[in-house]
């Protein structure tokens, strides 16, 4: 009960209207281009194109989301990062832990808004059961993300849940990762430029690094990229929970004995 009181309390905070708008106006755009690209390729879209394109899509994840995220880590990992909590705490396992499920309902609130958004963009699309002929139709830029989701022989429903289970994951593991650096280097500006190589290596890797896919992390954000990457959906769960697992168990131990 009082986990779901803090993932409400969250959602009435300001933050989340101005990443709706900002996701509506990326989403529309997004919407646009996947109309064009089913009139380039002669393939009619339907409502699953939409949530699973818009929900997916690199420049949403990548350029707003991401760097959205990584500002709010640094300020959960500084917020919780006091004399109140250590001594509460007792010790730094039990401080990964609290600093973790106090960024949950950051992402949780950030997954729901992409949900929202993208059943928003698609109001005046067919709605159907199955997959539409745009993702049915021949692999190509123009219809990746469907028709790899498509490819995995999965219903769509359970792409989606897929979809949103590895975002969350994604994040929660990049949350856990920049605070296991805030545990060795307990200092602002590092925890800044760590965050900024992270985001500069997430852009970098996607756009000129295509023939290394295992080292991709916007492969880790989605399901269609990960089946890309992986044909299989599970690597992207196994690394990032492994993430957070290590950040709890491992991390805090290798602190204590250094």
């Amino acid at each position: 009960m009082r986990y779901l009181r803090s993932t409400l309390d969250e959602f009435s905070t300001w933050k989340w209207s101005m990443l709706f708008v900002l996701l509506f106006i990326f989403g529309s755009s997004q919407r646009q281009l996947l109309i064009q690209s089913s009139i380039t390729i002669q393939s009619s879209l339907n409502q699953w194109d939409i949530l699973i394109g818009v929900s997916g899509d690199p420049m949403i994840l990548l350029y707003l989301i991401l760097p959205f995220m990584m500002l709010l880590s640094i300020l959960t990992i500084r917020e919780t990062w006091n004399s109140t909590y250590f001594i509460r705490l007792q010790s730094w396992r039990n401080w990964m832990e609290y600093t973790i499920t106090r960024f949950a309902p950051v992402v949780i609130v950030s997954t729901i808004l992409i949900m929202i958004t993208s059943l928003l963009l698609t109001l005046g699309l067919p709605y159907e059961a199955n997959w539409s002929l745009f993702s049915t139709a021949d692999l190509s830029t123009f219809n990746q993300i469907s028709s790899l989701a498509k490819a995995s022989n999965l219903s769509p429903y359970f792409i989606l849940i897929l979809q949103m289970g590895i975002l969350s994951c994604f994040l929660l593991s990049l949350h856990a990762l920049m605070a296991s650096f805030y545990l060795y280097f307990s200092n602002s500006m590092y925890i800044g430029i760590i965050s900024f190589v992270l985001y500069v290596y997430s852009l970098i890797t996607f756009r000129y690094f295509p023939e290394f896919p295992k080292l991709i992390i916007f492969n880790y954000m989605t399901f269609a990229s990960s089946y890309g990457a992986y044909h299989a959906v599970y690597p992207a769960f196994v690394t990032t929970i492994g993430i957070i697992i290590m950040a709890i168990y491992i991390v805090p131990l290798l602190k204590k004995w250094r």
